[in-house]
């Protein structure tokens, strides 16, 4: 279990995240929060990636990042507290997704030449890049030991890498699919690509998984 997990998780249930979401889309709409603060599209997409938890985490490491990169000291009209619960109660809902196999999305993610008609998808997989970025550096590692042949090279395949990169790619399509045109991507492409997402999403949570029960058996055997 994450140290977000241990936080709050026993005093929460399922019944909590539909007040936890209202809570917190009036407060990322509202005029108090900090420049650069997330949507509520970008946060989903973000606690989705950080919730495949490749490694442990706690909220202090990635709750700064949802507001621009600080943790606000004061947000008028909204306790410190009330906000921490909320995005904890949020992120235990995209934690329980990843272990399930899940990635439920409530847009619409079909590609359309119309920005305005995949503006949603849009910003929920810019979220979830500033969590793969997040993690950047522990997906790296693992990656790189896959390579070079360490013990993770028995459970993950060396195509691990290739998949990966094959879902960053789908994932920064639908980011910018108007950059990824201009860039040789296709109409036709585009369409798969964006069809693919909550499947390309489902399988970046199901390597982290593996990624994270292995380092925990390198932890037991030293």
């Amino acid at each position: 279990m994450s140290s977000v997990e241990d936080v709050i998780v026993s005093s929460t249930n399922k019944n909590d995240e539909p007040h936890a979401r209202e809570f917190i889309a009036k407060l990322l709409a509202s005029s108090v929060c900090p420049a650069y603060t997330m949507n509520l599209e970008q946060l989903d997409g973000y606690l989705h990636a950080v919730a495949a938890e490749p490694n442990a985490t706690n909220p202090e490491a990635w709750m700064p990042l949802v507001f621009g990169g600080e943790f606000p000291c004061f947000i008028e009209g909204y306790s410190t507290v009330g906000i921490t619960n909320a995005l904890i109660c949020l992120y235990n809902s995209h934690r329980t997704q990843v272990l399930n196999g899940q990635c439920r999305l409530s847009f619409p993610y079909e590609y359309s030449d119309d920005r305005t008609k995949r503006i949603q998808a849009e910003q929920w997989a810019r979220g979830f890049m500033q969590g793969y970025i997040f993690w950047q550096d522990i997906w790296a590692q693992f990656l790189d030991e896959n390579q070079t042949g360490s013990n993770l090279a028995v459970i993950l395949p060396l195509s691990t890498n290739d998949e990966i990169d094959d879902i960053l790619a789908t994932i920064s399509a639908v980011a910018d699919a108007d950059y990824a045109m201009q860039t040789g991507v296709t109409e036709d492409e585009l369409m798969l690509m964006f069809n693919r997402l909550p499947q390309k999403v489902i399988e970046y949570g199901q390597i982290a998984h593996i990624i994270r029960s292995n380092s925990y058996a390198e932890i037991v055997r030293d």
